[in-house]
């Protein structure tokens, strides 16, 4: 069995309470992501944006009506700067041999890139996931706030779930509690030997002030869940030799209401 089924079937068939969703592979045909990067080609970052925006985000919503994928999110980097992607996409298939539809939709859409994107730009980096822990309270509006947080892993991958579980996901509940975040969302990816990252974060916050409250609220709930969770403090504590961050890159949704 190769590492990625591995970690497929590794799970965390989990349901929260509300709006709430622990997600994993239960099994091998499970819930799957494909996420991937872009890059614009030097002069053309602008057009990039505004062609995805447009036409790009017509043809994602023609595809998803088409049922060749539960949803997308098209999420254009709200800084420019040439050590970091210009866009990431990820798409999200309820089973993983739905990816047989998007492996068509490739061969004539490379990346899924329209026609008329194809010659200014093209997909950098690619790679399937397991949807580790996803949680929304609040809808996406134009005034919301993405960070993509990425790490290499440094344990085996169902230590690593553990670990996010009982770290990661008892803080951003904490923060969508006190009303910064509306949702959140983390990946493991299947094939994390010489990937560019290991496990993605994506974090939403709901505006520019509640980006701006972030390192107030995440000290508060720390403190909080040191005192009252003893489970998350083990985690806390051993967090360093769990996972290496990589980046933290700022993006904004294009296809936002």
């Amino acid at each position: 069995m190769t590492f990625g089924a591995v970690s497929r079937v590794v799970a965390l068939c989990v349901l929260g309470v509300g709006a709430q969703a622990a997600l994993a592979q239960a099994e091998v045909n499970g819930p799957t992501a494909l996420i991937k990067t872009y890059r614009a080609k030097p002069g053309a970052r602008v057009r990039f944006r505004s062609l995805m925006a447009g036409e790009g985000v017509t043809q994602f919503e023609k595809w998803k009506r088409q049922g060749v994928f539960a949803s997308y999110q098209m999420l254009f980097t709200t800084y420019a700067a040439e050590s970091e992607p210009d866009m990431f996409l990820i798409v999200r298939f309820n089973h993983f041999a739905d990816l047989a539809r998007w492996q068509k939709v490739e061969e004539s859409y490379p990346g899924g890139l329209p026609a008329d994107v194809q010659p200014i730009a093209s997909a950098d980096t690619s790679g399937t996931a397991d949807i580790v822990n996803e949680s929304s309270v609040a809808a996406t509006t134009k005034d919301s706030q993405f960070f993509v947080l990425e790490y290499d892993v440094l344990v085996d991958m169902p230590k690593y779930t553990s670990y996010v579980q009982g770290y990661a996901v008892p803080q951003f509940d904490a923060w969508e509690k006190a009303g910064v975040l509306s949702s959140y969302a983390s990946y493991v990816n299947q094939n994390p030997a010489g990937a560019p990252w290991s496990s993605l974060i994506l974090l939403e916050y709901k505006d520019l002030p509640s980006l701006a409250a972030r390192e107030v609220v995440k000290s508060k709930a720390r403190v909080e869940l040191a005192a009252t969770n003893p489970a998350w403090k083990k985690w806390s504590d051993d967090k360093t030799a769990m996972r290496k961050e990589k980046t933290a890159i700022a993006v904004r949704e294009l296809n936002r209401p």
